[in-house]
């Protein structure tokens, strides 16, 4: 069989340019850690990364979510609170005015639940973040009303939407982490028995206080008690889902890793090589295209 005189340089510069597109490889995926830079190269892996990578983003805003609507309930939580400390004190002051004879002793606590009521009303129209978290999704204008008439609030009306915004937690799990407008009307309701308790009060009359106001308030913190414990469940709802939310996008990270990453040391060990194939290759063709005709005279 007749060899043309250029197969061996086509051989040979096929062969080099084999080896250094593979050292070129190699050298990337040692400056950068990662397996795959182009989809190309592992069709199937790289669709499998870019899965995965859109399910991280997709948790990255639960998570956002989450962490929003635990804020939300936090600040719900805390001015609940208040109001049932309010609750206790105002139960307090109404069992005590029993037993006092005076005018002047139930006119100062009367004082004192004029005090409690404009607490109330600010805990009421608390916000968060710039937006009043008892007005459900009308969360830009003051959700409790009141009527004020020589310096003394004598009335107050729940003007706020009947539910909260909803927060996605995961692709199937949503939450309000908002009172709903039934519960921010017993609010409404407390304030207002605290406005008749006052009113009583200030009369000076020693059974102005009756025992059906002191039924209604200790009602009233049932309420609050009860809407309380709801955030609670709340709270740890969304805990739960947060803690999901976390491992899984670990686990993703993982996965991706597994796919995408090189081992470095096997990819130095395997470059390594290479570069001693791509030189022997070198040397092997210097010393075979140096010979000549002559040299087999």
């Amino acid at each position: 069989m007749r060899v043309t005189s250029n197969t061996y340089p086509d051989t040979l510069l096929g062969h080099l340019q084999r080896t250094t597109k593979d050292m070129n490889m190699l050298n990337e995926q040692v400056s950068t850690g990662q397996r795959i830079s182009k989809v190309s190269e592992d069709s199937a892996s790289a669709n499998r990364i870019l899965d995965m990578q859109e399910e991280k983003g997709r948790i990255t805003q639960f998570s956002k979510n989450a962490a929003r609507a635990q804020n939300i309930n936090n600040t719900t939580i805390s001015q609940l609170q208040n109001f049932i400390q309010i609750s206790d004190r105002i139960t307090e002051l109404a069992t005590l005015a029993d037993g006092l004879k005076g005018p002047d002793g139930m006119k100062a606590y009367a004082e004192e639940v004029d005090e409690l009521i404009e607490h109330a009303m600010q805990s009421a129209n608390a916000k968060f973040n710039g937006e009043y978290i008892f007005g459900g999704i009308n969360t830009g204008s003051e959700p409790f009303a009141s009527t004020v008439v020589d310096g003394k609030i004598t009335a107050v009306s729940y003007e706020g939407a009947a539910e909260g915004a909803e927060f996605h937690l995961s692709e199937t799990g949503k939450i309000r982490p908002y009172t709903d407008g039934a519960t921010n009307e017993q609010f409404s309701e407390f304030i207002g028995k605290m406005i008749e308790l006052r009113d009583a009060l200030e009369t000076g009359a020693v059974d102005a206080v009756t025992p059906a106001m002191r039924k209604n308030l200790e009602s009233s913190e049932d309420d609050l008690i009860f809407a309380l414990s709801r955030q609670g469940s709340v709270q740890m709802r969304i805990e739960f889902d947060l803690t999901l939310n976390q491992q899984r996008y670990t686990d993703l990270e993982e996965n991706i890793s597994a796919e995408a990453d090189v081992d470095i040391a096997q990819t130095v060990v395997r470059l390594t090589q290479v570069q001693n194939a791509y030189q022997a290759s070198l040397k092997s063709a210097g010393q075979v295209l140096n010979r000549s005709l002559l040299d087999y005279l």
